[in-house]
């Protein structure tokens, strides 16, 4: 507590402002937690925006960062994003990974072992094939 200018008494005390990244309680200034931040002078903390983080004690917003994805996700500048169909990340991804040829996968596949071949339409049948990258084909079927 800091005693006013002239002051008898111990009622004319008073707290000195909080600096930036505290806030003032009634005992005196506490330290902004984890996820928030404050500027000088603060009788609260703000909270970060969602899908942002910040460390103890921050001092403004910009102190926010986005918190890295989750697999399956990727970074934009709005923060993140679930994979397309077709396409699978691992955590903390800027991009998402097609699939391979002639395979496919569910929006938010986390990695390539989630992409799988699609099925033949009826009257073909699914064959190994040598020398190509696709490995698999679908061939017409005719009944004998």
């Amino acid at each position: 507590m800091v005693p006013a200018t002239g002051s008898t008494s111990k009622d004319d005390c008073y707290y000195a402002p909080c600096l930036a990244g505290t806030f003032m309680t009634n005992t005196g200034c506490q330290q902004c937690g984890d996820n928030t931040f404050s500027g000088p002078g603060a009788s609260s903390c703000t909270n970060c925006p969602d899908d942002k983080a910040s460390p103890a004690g921050s001092t403004s917003g910009d102190d926010c960062y986005y918190v890295p994805c989750s697999a399956g996700r990727f970074m934009t500048d709005s923060g993140c994003q679930q994979c397309r169909e077709n396409t699978f990340s691992g955590p903390g991804a800027s991009s998402c990974t097609n699939c391979p040829d002639d395979k496919a996968s569910p929006a938010g596949s986390t990695s390539g072992d989630d992409c799988y071949y699609v099925p033949c339409s009826a009257g073909r049948f699914m064959t190994v094939v040598l020398m190509t990258a696709h490995g698999f084909t679908c061939r017409i079927y005719f009944y004998r």
